[in-house]
């Protein structure tokens, strides 16, 4: 099969299993079906790979392919459902063809093995599979076209009953192929008849197109193999740059099998913790389950310092051990990359020389910078390597020689005719290396100010990207000889060079840089920015400046390389005026590209010239590479390592002799103290850099271009990038969402009434990986920074500050510019201000945020309203900032304006009553069962893990666990009592300690804070119990009395025996009170029984010095209202509103509980629960909860089902509930059981008739109603689990009391009613009294309405 091609894309699969997807197996492995079965319901032993394929997430199945092949011939199955292999699998859901053949070619013998009866070419044909599918299936089975499936027929049969899945030229294809077999399929020809092509490098999976990888399974270190060690894995360049570029050779199959990855650094941590640290800066680069296989081959070794021999030993014991379990391999390489400080060079290099080389196979070294600060501390590093590394063994990395554009510069210079012949001295005026960052040191002041820019940028990553665009053609630019070739050629260039003098250099310092605290010398002569002039003194380059120049504070992020070219001869004899220069500009980053400066003639009459471009921008044309599949610096360069090719890396001679160049430069300036010219932070430098670059250097800047159809002014930023999208409105939710768009490549200008939230919200930015964020200092700069058209999102206030926003930002746009707003707004606001804004031709979107936490930061759910052009435009960027789960991304598209809004409301509606029935499953089990906060958490930990779970019960486990700082410190509320008293951190427990504390004056005792504490903590052991535990207290009460009296005996241990006799007194009245109290109501609404810390009561968790009183900011009371509106019924919505509202009135219930009766004080107390009583009720309890909740869901979605029809919104509730699947409060396994309900039935008229669900209900039905009984038997209220089970009850009732109460409705106001006998609308003249109430039709209309 992998042999011939059947299209342009077999063409590619063919080049790819040579690649990326071959591996070694048994040859026994492809002549048997496989044993090994697995549960799809296991979830520690499921099939990824088989979730991939259900899923259609088609790259994870890919990667998942190659690196777990066991899966690929693993059977899954389902007890009592089915029993496939992945390829039978893959065919059920319209695979592309890459799939099928890399399940073939791993697998061979599943394409002609029976699951179920069936064959993977009968699933392909039921199921509408591609005709390249189809063509793959027969072609490497040609038998199955006379085996008969499960239902009895043959694939013609088959494919009679399925063709409506097929174009009629599909149809004629399969048709033809079916019955004349493999000799029909024309291999040199696609499905449209064109001739395939053999050149094709991209593969293309629903739409997304990835580079395919060179073979590279030729080479010996691919088969070999591999254990990396990153020394210093704890640091921050590890975990940002070095684990993440072995995440992407990984997840690209760019690293040998079976390659192992040791960190090693002086942290104490484990293995898990080392992962636990490196996720959180890989888990946005790729599929979550690559993610987790990159992870588990990720070790850790503490040592005692980086040159801790005996460390390196036990590592080495290791590594070897697991080498061992490889005996067919020839060699066991390793590679050691040095993330750690130059200090350490020595000391690491000595032990890993004595203890942990390469047994069999070779040993190779990754340095990173800084390689010294001069000549002389180069020359020691390299001394100290040398002792125990040849040079071909060690890699001395710059990363910029990794970037996409520098590596580009060999194939632009030596691939391209023209470029030779204008590259010398003959042709070019000055050539220029600019690296430039809008931003100061932040923080890394102390570290920066020992180096400066010249040694941090311009000595080491502009010189080299010099050596580069000034070099002689090299013997060899690819390949294995190409290091030294190019190497050389770039020495050369070095020694061309004479040292820097003090002359050529405009050197600055920005204001404010020694503002930075970690900055000792506040009189440091450090630049921070410096333009350097050298010359290359070769017969090519003799008298061409090159400027190398570099700053931080300045105007902008930039690094290019721009090579200006003389004037062109007699042009201003030839056009009466002169041409502009022409200039070739390498952009490295951001957006790299290379365009050319080119004169063409003025457009219409004039013949004048006008300067223009010839562009390369690659993220235009290389749009399907250049986002997101582009290799990264690093990635490139460990990936030459592997493969022994040195031309990127930095040689010892050329080390060498970049420090000979600038060392001088730099003693001079230090010892000479020369002083840098101040430049203010946001500039293009020091004034002194205009004449330094135009009259010292010769360069002619042409104000007058326009590039991307912007007028550059000599003073504006050159080129700069505008944003892809703006972001207004600061506060923490907008500050979180502008780095989760940042943090996916998108530049995005952020905007705020205060310029410091702007200033902040930068710097975040590139504290979080100098992320592309943009400033802006006023709206209608903020609007001047976006691409066209423009896109604003703004997270605001909802209401007034929302039109006042609106209204600035406005005035500055065009028709065709788009305004978002992802703020908690009422829909027919956003109704309103898109019909005002649709009037200037500017779209208006209204879309609702959810995200607990950090999830706008990382990924919430997206919910959007408006015109679904606007929405397409934004769709890239959401999609990639949403939160990700099964079946897509956790964004979409709702409908018109207002449904995102409406759709975020009823969400929130439902959070509210899922809040609800959560609280009163608490309240049952606090106070009816009389469980502590531990136990009940414990109970919400199991519901966790089964089919209740979600993020609201898996916080509320967590909520209920957590203890209270304060008290566990001993530190509580301060309550004094009585003039002159001590006051003590006591907890508060007003009621019992009023009544005590009365009780005390009445009798004119003098008491301390102590005594009155105990004497509260004892009198709780009585009023803090509940209802069904107070008789045994009372049993008890002359041994309460009698710690109180100890207590009190305690205070006063001198009293007479008339003090005493008040004393004993006293005791009597507080218990009589209290116990009166206690029989009135039952008990105390505070029923906690606080356990003593130290003699002093105190509540151990945080939940219990909660006070209990729920706040809100409305979007609840909009679903009610809503519901009304719409008249569908919510109970569990408004239930939780109402538990809410009297929740709020906190003095009220206080004093209701004194007066009110309840069930314990009518009947008695409800007898004692035994243990097994106990847990049923909460298994019972675990019913109801999970029943409620989907009635809640039901009510939610008709109250959206309601609006959907009344507004014709067209919302399709099964993408709804997928929204609601990540990111938002409400997310939870029961809602793919929702999602399937709506998808298998798009008109079901409420989830509660699914029959899935329905089965559900009716098996919760039991402990549903039990609990709502023993809540009613105990006076516990339950309103919204209660009223979800009379929601439920009302709604499957065939016949309700609702005729009574239409009577009623006619009795006293003649409304009228309808008979179930007769059509129309009837009135009844009920007694006497009533009279004709004329025209019944009339009198109805609006009712009918």
């Amino acid at each position: 099969l992998m042999n011939k091609s059947i299209t342009d894309n077999c063409r590619s699969i063919s080049n790819m299993f040579r690649g990326r997807f071959a591996r070694k197996k048994k040859a026994s492995s492809n002549s048997r079906v496989s044993t090994r079965k697995i549960n799809i319901d296991d979830t520690k032993t499921g099939s990824v790979l088989f979730k991939a394929i259900e899923q259609r997430q088609w790259n994870s199945a890919l990667s998942r392919i190659q690196h777990a092949p066991h899966e690929v011939e693993t059977i899954v199955y389902k007890t009592g459902s089915y029993s496939i292999l992945p390829l039978h699998q893959a065919c059920m859901r319209k695979p592309p063809a890459v799939i099928v053949s890399s399940l073939i070619a791993s697998y061979p013998i599943a394409v002609s093995t029976q699951c179920d009866k069936n064959l993977p070419l009968h699933h392909a044909l039921k199921h509408g599979a591609s005709v390249e599918v189809i063509k793959i299936l027969i072609i490497s089975h040609p038998d199955s076209l006379n085996e008969v499936g499960a239902e009895g027929k043959k694939p013609i049969d088959i494919f009679k009953n399925s063709k409506n899945a097929w174009n009629e030229e599909e149809q004629t294809i399969i048709r033809k192929i079916i019955e004349g077999g493999v000799a029909e399929i024309d291999l040199n020809k696609d499905d449209s008849g064109s001739q395939a092509s053999s050149g094709n490098s991209l593969l293309e999976i629903d739409g997304e197109k990835e580079v395919l990888i060179p073979d590279l399974n030729e080479e010996g270190w691919k088969t070999s193999g591999l254990i990396v060690v990153v020394i210093g894995a704890s640091g921050d360049l590890a975990k940002k740059k070095t684990y993440p570029s072995l995440l992407h050779l990984y997840a690209a199959n760019l690293l040998p099998e079976d390659t192992q990855i040791w960190g090693f650094a002086r942290s104490n941590i484990t293995h898990e913790e080392l992962r636990a640290r490196i996720r959180p800066y890989i888990e946005k680069s790729g599929d979550a389950s690559i993610i987790d296989a990159f992870l588990s081959i990720c070790f850790y070794k503490q040592g005692a310092s980086y040159g801790d021999e005996k460390a390196y030993q036990e590592l080495s014991t290791e590594m070897s051990k697991y080498e061992k379990q490889f005996p067919d391999k020839l060699n066991h390489n390793r590679l050691f990359y040095f993330a750690i400080p130059p200090n350490v060079f020595a000391d690491t290099g000595v032990a890993i020389k004595q203890s942990a080389m390469a047994d069999k196979g070779w040993t190779r070294i990754i340095v990173e910078k800084p390689f010294g600060r001069d000549l002389q501390s180069c020359e020691d590093i390299l001394s100290v390597l040398a002792k125990n590394f040849e040079e071909d063994s060690l890699y001395r990395i710059d990363h910029y020689l990794g970037k996409e554009m520098v590596q580009n510069l060999l194939v632009l210079r030596f691939g391209n005719q023209w470029v030779e012949r204008i590259w010398d001295r003959n042709s070019i005026q000055c050539v220029f290396l600019t690296f430039k960052e809008p931003f100061g040191t932040d923080g890394r002041g102390g570290y920066f100010d020992n180096y400066g820019i010249i040694r941090d940028i311009i000595q080491n990553h502009l010189l080299q990207v010099m050596t580069l665009l000034a070099m002689e053609p090299p013997i060899k630019v690819d390949g294995p000889e190409s290091g030294r070739s190019i190497r050389d050629a770039k020495v050369a260039v070095l020694k061309s060079i004479e040292p820097i003098q003090i002359e050529d250099c405009c050197l600055g310092q920005y204001e404010g840089y020694t503002d930075d605290e970690t900055i000792k010398n506040k009189e440091t002569n450090t630049p921070t920015f410096a333009a350097i002039r050298c010359y290359i003194n070769n017969p090519r380059w003799a008298g061409v400046p090159f400027i190398l120049k570099a700053g931080k504070a300045l105007d902008e992020r930039k690094a290019e390389m721009r090579i200006q070219f003389k004037d062109a001869p007699a042009a201003e004899y030839l056009f009466d005026q002169k041409c502009a220069r022409n200039e070739l500009v390498i952009r490295m980053q951001p957006d790299e590209a290379i365009y050319f400066k080119t004169n063409v003639k003025s457009p219409g009459f004039s013949s004048q010239p006008v300067q223009s471009e010839l562009e390369i921008n690659y993220n235009t044309k290389f749009a399907s590479s250049a986002q997101g599949n582009l290799p990264d610096a690093y990635s490139r360069l460990i990936l030459d390592v592997l493969r022994g090719r040195s031309a990127a890396f930095v040689r010892e001679d050329e080390l060498r002799r970049s420090w000979e160049i600038f060392t001088p430069l730099l003693h001079q300036i230090e010892d000479e103290n020369i002083q840098p010219l101040m430049y203010p932070s946001g500039s293009r430098g020091p004034s002194a850099l205009d004449d330094f670059i135009t009259k010292e250097s010769g360069y002619v800047r042409n104000t007058a271009y326009v590039f991307n159809n912007r007028k550059l002014s000599p003073t504006s930023k050159l080129d700069a990038p505008l944003a892809d999208v703006g972001l207004y409105g600061l506060a923490v939710m907008g500050q979180n969402f502008a780095l989760n768009i940042a943090s996916h490549g998108f530049t995005i200008c952020v905007g705020n009434r205060s310029p410091k939230k702007v200033e902040l919200t930068v710097k975040r930015g590139k504290e979080e990986g100098n992320l592309p964020l943009i400033g802006s200092s006023d709206p209608e700069d903020f609007i001047k920074k976006l691409q066209r058209p423009r896109k604003v999102i703004l997270l605001v206030q909802a209401g007034k500050p929302v039109d006042l926003t609106i209204e600035a930002l406005s005035k500055h746009m065009d028709a065709g510019d788009i305004i978002v707003d992802g703020g908690n707004e009422w829909f027919p606001n956003s109704i309103r201000r898109g019909n005002e804004l649709d009037k200037k031709g500017i779209k208006f979107i209204g879309m609702g945020i959810s995200g607990e936490g950090n999830a706008v930061r990382n990924g919430p759910c997206i919910m959007s309203g408006g015109p679904k052009e606007a929405y397409d435009e934004l769709e890239p960027i959401l999609t990639l900032c949403a939160a990700q789960a099964k079946k897509g991304a956790c964004s979409g598209y709702i409908g018109p304006i207002g449904s995102g809004n409406y759709l975020k409301m009823v969400h929130n509606g439902i959070a509210y009553g899922d809040m609800q029935m959560i609280a009163e499953a608490y309240d049952i089990m606090k106070n009816i069962l009389g469980m502590g906060n531990d136990e009940i958490s414990q109970v919400f930990k199991d519901w966790s893990k089964g089919p209740m779970t979600s993020y609201l019960i898996e916080i509320t486990a967590k909520i209920l666990s957590k203890e209270d700082e304060l008290t566990s410190a001993g530190k509580g509320v301060d309550i004094k009592f009585g003039r002159g008293q001590n006051s003590s951190h006591v907890a508060s427990y007003a009621q019992c300690l009023d009544m005590i504390r009365a009780t005390a004056e009445a009798y004119h005792l003098e008491l301390g804070m102590s005594v009155l504490v105990q004497v509260c903590d004892i009198s709780r052991k009585l009023i803090g119990t509940s209802s069904a535990q107070m008789s045994r207290q009372f049993e008890s009460m002359d041994a309460l009395k009698l710690e109180s009296y100890n207590a009190l005996n305690q205070e006063h241990p001198d009293s007479s025996d008339k003090g005493m006799s008040i004393m004993n007194s006293f005791i009597n009245d507080i218990f009589e009170r209290i116990a009166g109290e206690a029989r009135k109501l039952g008990s105390f609404k505070e029923k906690t029984i606080l356990p003593k810390k130290g003699g002093i009561t105190a509540k151990t968790h945080v939940v219990d010095y909660i006070l209990d009183k729920t706040g809100m900011k409305g979007t609840g009371k909009w679903a009610v209202q809503e519901a009304a509106e719409v008249s569908v019924a919510a109970p569990a919505i408004s239930g939780s509103l109402n538990a809410r509202f009297l929740s709020g009135i906190k003095d009220e219930r206080v004093e209701a509980s004194k007066t009110l009766f309840g069930p314990s004080t009518i009947v008695g107390a409800p007898p004692k629960m035994s243990d097994a009583e106990k847990n049923t009720l909460i298994d019972e309890l675990g019913e109801a909860l999970y029943a409620s909740k989907i009635c809640s869901y039901a009510q939610g979605l008709g109250i959206i089902k309601a609006a959907s029809d009344k507004y014709n919104w067209n919302i399709d509730l099964a993408v709804c509930v997928q929204l609601w699947k990540g990111g938002c409060i409400i997310r939870a396994k029961v809602l793919d059981k929702i999602q399937a309900a709506f998808t298998k039935d798009v008109d079901l008229p409420n989830l509660m008739l699914d029959s899935s669900v329905a089965k559900e209900l009716g098996s919760a039905n039991s402990g549903w109603r039990e609990v709502c009984i023993t809540c009613a038997r105990h006076g516990i209220a339950c309103p919204s689990i209660s009223g979800s089970l009379a929601y439920y009850d009302s709604y499957r009732t065939a016949s309700l009391p609702a005729n009574l109460t239409q009577a009623h409705r006619d009795f006293f106001g003649g409304h009228t009613y309808e008979r179930i006998d007769l059509p129309g609308s009837h009135h009844c003249k009920w007694t006497d009294a009533h009279k004709d109430i004329g025209n019944i039709n009339e009198r109805t209309r609006g009712e009918k309405e």
